[in-house]
């Protein structure tokens, strides 16, 4: 065999594994999507792109549980402008590490594209004023794609409820109004790219964090879609809650009350405790997805087994199916099973790890 029939071989098998050349994998006409896990969620365009700004996003992030649900609360607010039947997405493209530092530090002459007060201003939270408050956090940046082509932008635009050595709470209002005109500052340096110009459509949703003590996310506030410079903001009233609590009572007592006797039901069954928390998300006031942990201490297969089994003819407890439920069962901190029962669906589907 020739060297010249080694070399190709060779790089066909490289192929298989990363690709022989940067050029071919940059080349629209090799891409391809991935199935979305569930019908209606967006497939992911390949070959996978990773953002520049991950280890930013990690370094910047409250917590694991902001960072994730950031990107999944993007997305599911996307839906309404970008449909996941016509799009698929991709990581941030556009922008890249170094224009994160700049537009997330302090605006000043030398860079009057930064989003943050510039240093030494005053910032009022309506509790008091805040010198050199740091009120941008982060920004995430998806992108959707379309016949092998980047057809819009989504931005979550991550704002800090709480600022200051003192952790003064930003009023709401206030949060909002910065919020909104740091959106209309980061739209129009967006347009400034030629990749995107002053036509492609471009979606922000401000999204307040919570504090790293929190084991809740933040929540999405206010939504604006740019088809050109401008665009009118509209509120989104979401809030996450734990249940048991009385916030989620207050919301949603006839749910709060079957978790609380779902979760009596578990108490003594195995001869050491049983422990179940819930995290909810209400959407427009009504409950849209309910986060449930069971943690068991399990001598057994079979005990472990038999609670999966008990836990999952429990769910049928909860009576309206205008939610979705999402379980994930533990034992000794090992996650040895997980439940889904999908909005208007009576069946449970369960995934034991054992």
């Amino acid at each position: 065999m020739n060297i010249k029939a080694i070399a190709l071989i060779g790089c066909s098998a490289a192929m298989l594994l990363s690709g022989c050349s940067s050029q071919e994998d940059e080349n629209p006409e090799t891409m391809v999507e991935t199935q979305a896990l569930q019908s209606g969620d967006y497939g992911a365009a390949l070959p996978f792109q990773s953002t520049s700004l991950r280890q930013q996003h990690q370094i910047r992030s409250a917590s694991l549980i902001d960072n994730l649900y950031i990107g999944t609360g993007l997305l599911s607010y996307t839906k309404g402008r970008f449909s996941p039947s016509s799009y698929t997405i991709q990581e941030g493209q556009f922008l890249v590490y170094d224009e994160l530092d700049n537009l997330l530090s302090r605006e000043s002459d030398s860079n009057p594209d930064a989003l943050n007060p510039a240093s030494g201003s005053q910032f009022d939270t309506g509790k008091g004023n805040v010198e050199s408050a740091v009120l941008v956090r982060d920004i995430y940046e998806v992108d959707f794609i379309r016949d092998k082509e980047t057809k819009g932008v989504g931005i979550a635009l991550v704002l800090n409820g709480i600022v200051g050595d003192q952790n003064i709470e930003v009023n709401a209002d206030r949060l909002q109004a910065f919020g909104e005109e740091a959106a209309r500052k980061l739209v129009t340096y967006l347009r400034k790219m030629p990749e995107i110009g002053d036509s492609m459509p471009i979606y922000v949703a401000l999204y307040k964090n919570m504090s790293t003590e929190s084991t809740l996310p933040g929540t999405f506030f206010s939504e604006a879609y740019f088809e050109g410079r401008s665009a009118n903001f509209s509120d989104i009233d979401e809030q996450w809650v734990m249940f048991p609590g009385d916030e989620a009572s207050a919301l949603d007592n006839a749910s709060a009350t079957q978790f609380l006797q779902v979760k009596n039901s578990l108490a003594n069954f195995l001869p050491d405790d049983v422990s179940m928390i819930g995290k909810g998300r209400f959407r427009d006031g009504k409950l849209s997805e309910l986060h449930i942990t069971v943690e068991m201490y399990a001598k057994t297969a079979t005990e472990a087994l038999s609670l999966t089994q008990y836990l999952k003819s429990l769910l049928n407890t909860f009576s309206s199916l205008d939610y979705k439920i999402q379980v994930e069962v533990r034992c000794q901190d090992v996650t040895i099973a997980t439940m889904v029962r999908d909005i208007g669906e009576k069946d449970v589907e369960v995934n034991t790890l054992l």
